[in-house]
C-alpha cells in the first residue's frame, strides 16, 4: 500500500485522491498462486475551487414610529466613511484530510484481505497456548518438553487424563523414538502417533488372567483395601459369574465384622445366589470354614473395609491371610480417588501382599489416567474393572485393549 500511495502522488501529483483498493493474488512461474498485488484506483480533480464572493456593505435606516403629524422632511445625512473592506478569508483545503482519510480506507481494506490468511495461524496458536497452559498446569515445564507437534498434543491429552506428568513424558519419548526409526517422527500424521501410543500404552499394562477355576480343587481369592471402594459389591459379582455362568459351586466368608450393614448386604447376596455364607471371627474360624467347604470350587472372603492408617487392624488382616499360603489376594481401588491418595493405599496396604488390583466405579469418573500411573507404580498385574453397580454385568476383565481405549481413547468422527 505504501508502494502504491508513493507510485500514485509521483504520477498524479499531491492532490491525487484513492477511489478504490482491491487485493489480487498473481500466478506463479507454473500458473500456481503467487505473491498478493494492491489495486489502487485514484483520480485528480482539475477544477480549481471557485473563491467564494465578497459581501458588499450597506446602511439600513429605522422607520420613524407613527403619528398624526405629518412627516417632516428627514435632514440629508452626511456621507459616513465606509470601513475598509477585509480581504476574502482563504478557502479551508480539504483534500490533505480527504486523502489521509481514503488512505486509512485503503490499508483497512487490505488488512481485511491479510485477516483471512492469519485466521488459521491464529487458531493454531490459541491451541499451543492452551496446550503449555495445560503442561505447566501439571506441574512439568514447557521447556523440558521436546516433541513434534503431533506428540505435544498426545503428551497433552495424556495430562488431561490425569496420568502422571514424568509417565505421560515418558510414553512420549518412548514413542518418538520408535517413530523416528520408522521414518521422520516431526511430520507423522497424527492419527498414526495416536494408534501408536496406544499400542505402546497397551505393552506398558500389566493385566492378570481371571481366578482359575478347576473342579474339584478349591481356589481361595480375598479382597482387600480401603472402605468405600466396593469390595463387598465385586465379591458378589465374581461370586454370580462363577455360579451362574460357569456353573461352579461357591462359598463366601466375611472377616468383615465391624459394619452389620456390610454383612447383611453380603447375606443377601448369599440367599439370592443360593450359596452358603461364613462369618469368621478368628483364625480359628478362617481355617474351620475352609476345611468345610473344601468341596467347592471357589471361596471369595470378604474382608472389613478400613482406613490403611489403622496399623493395628492392618497386622491382624495380615495375620489371618498368612494362614491360607494359596490364596490370592486382590487389593481394590477406586478410580475416583486422586493418583497420590492411590499410590499411598497402595504403599499402606503391601504388607497384605496383593498379587493382583481391581479398580472400581470407573462409571463414576471421567479420567482414567490414575489406574495407568498406579499400574506403573505399584507393578501388579490388573485383574478385573467394576464398571457399575449391576450384578454380575458391571465386572469387566481387564485387558490392556481396554485400558488403552480409557487412557488414550480414538476421537470420535461425526458423520
Amino acid at each position: 500500500m505504501q508502494e502504491a500511495l508513493a507510485i500514485i502522488k509521483k504520477d498524479m501529483g499531491e492532490e491525487a485522491f484513492i477511489l478504490s483498493t482491491k487485493t489480487k493474488h498473481g500466478k506463479g512461474p507454473l500458473g500456481l498462486g503467487g505473491d498478493a498485488l494492491i489495486e489502487v484506483t485514484a483520480a485528480v480533480d482539475e477544477q480549481p475551487p471557485q473563491a467564494p464572493l465578497p459581501v458588499s456593505g450597506g446602511t439600513y435606516g429605522l422607520r420613524p414610529p407613527l403619528t398624526n403629524r405629518a412627516p417632516e422632511p428627514a435632514p440629508t445625512p452626511k456621507p459616513a466613511a465606509r470601513p475598509p473592506q477585509a480581504p476574502p478569508a482563504a478557502p479551508m483545503d480539504l483534500q490533505p484530510i480527504r486523502r489521509e482519510l481514503l488512505e486509512i480506507k485503503g490499508a483497512v481494506e487490505a488488512l481485511k484481505d491479510q485477516e483471512t490468511r492469519n485466521t488459521t495461524i491464529l487458531h493454531e496458536l490459541d491451541l499451543m497456548k492452551a496446550l503449555l497452559s495445560r503442561i505447566q498446569r501439571q506441574g512439568m515445564p514447557a521447556a523440558q518438553v521436546q516433541l513434534p507437534p503431533s506428540l505435544l498434543e498426545l503428551y497433552g491429552d495424556l495430562l488431561a487424563n490425569d496420568v502422571d506428568p514424568l509417565i505421560a513424558l515418558r510414553l512420549s519419548e518412548y514413542t518418538q523414538r520408535a517413530l523416528t526409526e520408522e521414518g521422520d517422527a516431526a511430520t507423522v500424521d497424527p492419527e498414526r502417533a495416536r494408534l501408536f501410543m496406544r499400542r505402546v500404552i497397551a505393552n506398558f499394562i500389566p493385566v492378570a488372567s481371571p481366578i482359575q477355576l478347576d473342579p474339584g480343587k478349591l481356589q481361595v481369592a480375598a479382597l482387600v483395601g480401603p472402605t468405600g471402594v466396593g469390595k463387598t459389591t465385586t465379591i458378589a459379582k465374581l461370586a454370580a459369574y462363577a455360579k451362574l455362568q460357569l456353573k461352579q459351586k461357591v462359598a463366601l466368608v466375611t472377616l468383615d465384622t465391624f459394619r452389620v450393614a456390610a454383612v447383611d448386604q453380603l447375606q443377601q447376596y448369599a440367599q439370592i445366589l443360593q450359596v452358603p455364607l461364613h462369618v469368621a471371627l478368628t483364625v480359628e474360624d478362617l481355617r474351620s470354614a475352609l476345611r468345610f467347604y473344601q468341596d467347592r470350587t471357589l471361596v471369595l472372603i470378604d474382608t472389613p473395609g478400613h482406613s490403611p492408617k489403622n496399623s493395628d487392624l492392618l497386622d491382624q488382616m495380615r495375620r489371618f491371610l498368612e494362614e491360607l499360603p494359596s490364596v490370592e489376594t486382590h487389593l481394590v481401588l477406586s478410580a475416583t480417588t486422586k493418583p497420590k491418595d492411590l499410590a499411598d493405599i497402595a504403599a499402606r496396604f503391601e504388607p497384605l501382599k496383593p498379587s493382583r488390583l481391581i479398580f472400581t466405579k470407573l462409571d463414576e469418573t471421567s479420567t482414567y489416567g490414575p489406574i495407568l500411573s498406579t499400574l506403573v507404580r505399584v507393578k501388579r498385574p490388573l485383574s478385573y474393572l467394576g464398571i457399575g453397580q449391576e450384578v454380575p454385568q458391571d465386572l469387566e476383565l481387564a485387558t490392556s485393549r481396554r485400558v488403552a481405549d480409557l487412557i488414550l481413547p480414538v476421537p470420535q468422527v461425526v458423520l
